[in-house]
């Protein structure tokens, strides 16, 4: 259920109901949009033998207090009893009534029902989001699922964060979990596994302190998953959050745990791997979970291309001979293409073309552009790491057995080792690569510097000397400069550098200035949670000279506990050069 937008097709309304399992229409006139809502739930109903449930808000009583109570109630009384498909038609989309809105929203949060909201705002060029900002806030974190499902992470940052300040106005601890949650889950896309590890642990805390027991259970899997993209998976942990999803009643969220505990051990030897991902297809299949199911036909086709027919269970797969398997992969990969081209997930699509072009010669010789369309496909989601991977398909292995560059800075050592190739020449991808789209590491030391010896040279260290930063608190941050042994200050004292100190963002930061000499510690005061950029600027006072300049992101999570009062932002601090 992530999706909130303006719709016109009928076509178009349905694939995005079933995808998103949420559709808000507006900016049309009263009979129109009824007749309109009633058919999408009509075919959506039809085809997944569904009951349909009604709802007008003027019907719910005079007074839109007492309509947004009553709807809500009855919402989640259908709720608890079977999934089904619900239309709440006539909810006012101005500022005194948008809490209903992000009211059904959060009512319908990891259910297994498709909800349709008719809104009575008839303005041709009326924003889709209500304006309240506890509504604001739940359709933000909305839209920001939907980027990160689609594999498109960059976009999904500023919504969070306006989601977190939104959420923090209202005094909606709960909401503001689940932002600080999806931050997490953004980061650990990103590749930022420390910065994910800090916001998921803090997610968690607080769904545990409000009782909600399926947030606890997303940020254990998700936190999981980070071993996973360290190249090393964690199967007990993805059980575990399977276990909790299962407690709490969350089948879509077991359903997840279950797919990504068995690929995580989808290439152990003896591991019954076509029962388990047939399971997982069960389960999606019962909460109409598209992406899912397409993940797990992605995956399942994966192992069937890589394995030797053995699944653990009989000493055979249940496919005959390689050119069987070769066959039934091919489908699998097909099916799943399809699904994700239908989820408008253009991430999964990339990876699905990659592994079905390098696993079916024949498929990938019909089309001699087949690496300029994958690569164009992940270029448009900003996928670097995806287009160096088809690079490296494209080059084959190295003589030496290093891995390229574009995937050395990006990747730790640990999951590149588990990087293998075919007779044929073709890369086996780890799995866990398409789980994250990371950036260069800051300091890698790129091709062009390996003749100069990194011990030549001085570094800037930052170090972040308290825990977690939060809003209002003073941070300390320490800043050395550290030559390596081969400089010339590594056997003098340093000279009296000037480190000049500007946020970029929402914070102060005190002293302006510090000597690296005699140990430059910085106070960081943030005014708002998320992510702020800071600039260290090293010069030589003597001459004037600038000799590095660094810039480094920290991620500030909401203070805790109790509801939150909105602060003043400070004022945006000038960078000026000395």
């Amino acid at each position: 259920m992530s999706f909130v937008g303006h719709t016109r097709d009928l076509a178009a309304a349905r694939r995005e109901l079933e995808t998103r399992r949420l559709l808000v229409v507006n900016g049309a006139p009263d009979p129109d949009r009824s007749a309109f809502l009633d058919a999408v739930a009509r075919e959506v109903a039809d085809a997944a033998g569904l009951p349909v449930y009604r709802f007008r808000v003027a019907d719910a009583g005079e007074r839109s207090g007492e309509a947004a109570d009553t709807v809500v109630e009855a919402c989640r009384g259908v709720l608890v009893v079977h999934p089904c498909v619900v239309v709440v038609d006539g909810v006012p989309a101005g500022t005194a009534d948008g809490s209903l809105l992000a009211e059904l929203i959060s009512a319908f949060a990891e259910s297994e029902s498709f909800l349709l909201v008719g809104s009575t705002d008839a303005r041709e060029d009326a924003a889709a989001l209500p304006l309240d900002r506890c509504a604001d806030g739940w359709a933000l974190l909305t839209r920001a699922a939907v980027h990160c499902d689609r594999g498109d992470p960059r976009a999904a940052g500023p919504l969070l964060r306006r989601a977190v300040e939104a959420h923090q106005v209202a005094g909606d601890r709960r909401g503001e979990a689940w932002a600080v949650f999806l931050y997490g889950r953004m980061c650990r896309l990103r590749g930022r596994a420390e910065d994910a590890r800090r916001l998921l642990h803090a997610a968690r805390e607080t769904f545990r302190a409000v009782g909600e027991a399926r947030g606890v259970a997303w940020a254990g899997g998700e936190l999981a998953r980070l071993a996973t993209g360290s190249g090393t998976p964690d199967p007990d942990a993805l059980a575990e959050a399977r276990r909790l999803h299962e407690r709490a009643g969350g089948r879509r969220g077991a359903a997840w745990a279950h797919l990504w505990w068995t690929v995580a051990r989808a290439d152990e030897p003896g591991f019954p791997w076509q029962k388990e991902f047939a399971n997982v297809q069960s389960r999606f299949h019962e909460v109409s979970d598209r992406l899912g199911t397409a993940w797990t036909l992605h995956h399942h086709a994966l192992t069937l291309a890589r394995t030797d027919g053995t699944d653990g269970v009989n000493g055979t797969g249940g496919t005959g001979g390689t050119d069987e398997r070769r066959r039934e992969a091919d489908r699998l990969f097909e099916g799943a293409l399809a699904l994700f081209e239908e989820a408008d997930c253009p991430h999964g699509r990339a990876w699905t073309m990659l592994e079905y072009a390098l696993r079916s010669p024949a498929h990938r010789f019909l089309n001699g552009e087949w690496a300029a369309e994958i690569r164009h496909v992940f270029h448009g989601i900003g996928d670097e790491a995806g287009e160096a991977w088809v690079d490296l398909a494209e080059a084959g292995p190295s003589p030496g057995g290093e891995p390229p560059y574009e995937l050395a800075c990006r990747y730790p050592a640990a999951l590149l080792d588990t990087l293998g190739w075919t007779e044929a020449g073709e890369p086996l991808i780890p799995r866990a690569a398409r789980d994250t789209q990371p950036e260069p590491r800051a300091g890698f030391p790129r091709p062009g510097d390996r003749d100069r010896p990194d011990d030549s040279r001085a570094h800037v260290r930052l170090t972040l000397l308290d825990d977690v930063p939060v809003p209002d608190v003073p941070a300390r941050i320490a800043l050395q400069v550290v030559p390596g042994p081969g400089h010339p200050w590594s056997t003098a004292p340093l000279p009296p550098l000037t480190a000049r100190a500007t946020s970029l963002g929402h914070a102060e930061i005190d002293p302006a200035h510090g000597v690296p000499a005699d140990g430059a510690e910085f106070r960081f005061t943030p005014h708002r949670p998320g992510s702020h950029r800071l600039r260290f600027t090293v010069e030589d006072p003597a001459t004037g000279t600038v000799l590095q300049q660094v810039e480094a992101e920290i991620d500030v999570v909401p203070s805790d506990p109790g509801p939150h009062r909105p602060t003043a932002p400070a004022p945006r601090p000038s960078a000026r050069r000395a």
